[in-house]
């Protein structure tokens, strides 16, 4: 499909790891998609992505969480491309800790990505919806807010906040043709974790699942896009669990 003819999907953290592949996936179902990330190298990195020469691919640096920057940059994207027809909530972030030395800066930083951020680009997304008859929007959450791994209670709790939004966000936004599902994702196989993580490790997370492997970001981004698609057009306000039955919905 022709680069100008297709409907604008916006992907947060749309340009590494889980974000990339399911911007990949979006682009694949016709989607011309612009992935939003905050981390530079990344966003030059996407830049070079093929699909960027066509721009199917339109990678912008943006944080989800400065509001003002949010409302100018997707106001610049309609005006440019047309309004926002899916969108996808999976930037986030953790910093290590317990209950027990969480901070309350740490606290902060974590609900504000997870959090706050989902809301804020929902909402201005979501106006953009209303006016355009519709659209699609999925939130990225985890088995973290099941009690599934252990972490800091900041990334748990707001995990579990997106929970609850995006039921909130299905039942007030189902009046005006915009959908809203969650999927939960488990362990999976970014390059992040397995930069990080020894092979004992992995070994142990993938015994926590019942498929005895980790995910791949091409199984989240499979789901991601079915829920975008109008092959779900009954769908809204479900929890969909991508963990390898780590967690069962």
């Amino acid at each position: 499909m022709p680069a100008e003819a297709r409907p604008t999907a916006v992907v947060t953290g749309g340009a590494r790891g889980i974000g990339l592949a399911i911007s990949e996936a979006l682009i694949a179902d016709g989607f011309r998609v612009v992935a939003v990330d905050v981390n530079p190298k990344a966003v030059a990195a996407a830049t070079e992505h093929p699909q960027a020469a066509n721009g199917a691919l339109v990678p912008i640096e943006l944080s989800i969480i400065d509001r003002s920057a949010v409302e100018a940059e997707l106001a610049r994207l309609a005006s440019d491309l047309g309004p926002v027809a899916a969108l996808v909530n999976n930037a986030g972030m953790t910093l290590p800790s317990t209950f027990l030395d969480q901070t309350d800066d740490d606290w902060d930083r974590i609900v504000d990505v997870n959090l706050k951020g989902t809301f804020v680009m929902s909402q201005v997304a979501a106006r953009q919806m209303v006016g355009s008859g519709g659209g699609a929007i999925v939130n990225i959450g985890s088995v973290s807010a099941h009690g599934v791994r252990t972490g800091p209670p900041a990334y748990a709790a707001a995990k579990a906040g997106v929970e609850g939004l995006s039921r909130l966000m299905a039942v007030q936004l189902g009046p005006h043709g915009i959908r809203v599902n969650t999927v939960v994702v488990g362990t999976t196989a970014t390059p992040w974790l397995l930069g990080k993580k020894s092979e004992q490790q992995l070994d142990e997370m993938r015994a926590s699942t019942l498929t005895g492997r980790l995910g791949d970001p091409e199984d989240v981004a499979g789901v991601v896009a079915f829920l975008c698609s109008p092959a779900a057009r009954h769908v809204t306000g479900q929890i969909v669990s991508v963990s390898g039955g780590q967690w069962i919905a």
